[in-house]
């Protein structure tokens, strides 16, 4: 609830002046353009000016931006890493491959025809399937080793110098 100040008006009080009685009428006649003035209980001499088309605040009055009716709700938002962690979760019960079957083949493809000779140009579909299962665990290790990295150097962004670092240590990939 927000702190509001509350003026106790007393009614009989003899401390009121014509001036108050008059603009407590023109209040209830509609809302004036000239302040009011309410003197403080304790009898220090300071006033504090209120008015009526501020609804007795003090400072500009912000306007609230009215919805449309059809807009949509916006959706739930979480935490930052809440949805990331989540996903971990979820792709590390899953057995499937992660890379899509189609792209990974037509890599194999083009690396088949830009490195091996003429002659050999074909696949079976379990060599595929295996070179597939072979790079993605490759991928996850590095991946893996590359994290640790990262945080052994109290950072919890993966950079190049980590993947480097993690091929260095574990003998993967070209030798420096």
């Amino acid at each position: 609830m927000a702190r509001t100040k509350h003026f106790v008006t007393r009614k009989g009080s003899g401390n009121r002046t014509d001036f108050d009685a008059n603009a407590s009428s023109s209040q209830a006649a509609g809302p004036t353009k000239t302040p009011t003035t309410r003197g403080t209980e304790g009898g220090d001499n300071t006033q504090q000016t209120t008015s009526p088309a501020t609804g007795g605040r003090r400072g500009p009055r912000r306007a609230r931006q009215a919805m449309p009716r059809g807009s949509q709700k916006k959706p739930y938002r979480y935490k930052p890493g809440t949805v990331a962690l989540r996903e971990i979760r979820h792709f590390q019960k899953q057995t499937n491959l992660l890379i899509p079957a189609a792209s990974f083949i037509r890599q194999v493809r083009s690396i088949t025809h830009a490195l091996a000779p003429p002659q050999i140009n074909r696949w079976t579909a379990e060599a595929l399937v295996a070179l597939q299962e072979a790079a993605e665990d490759y991928l996850v290790g590095l991946f893996s080793d590359s994290m640790l990295c990262a945080i052994h150097a109290r950072r919890v962004t993966l950079m190049r110098k980590d993947f480097e670092l993690a091929r260095r240590l574990g003998g993967k990939g070209r030798p420096w």
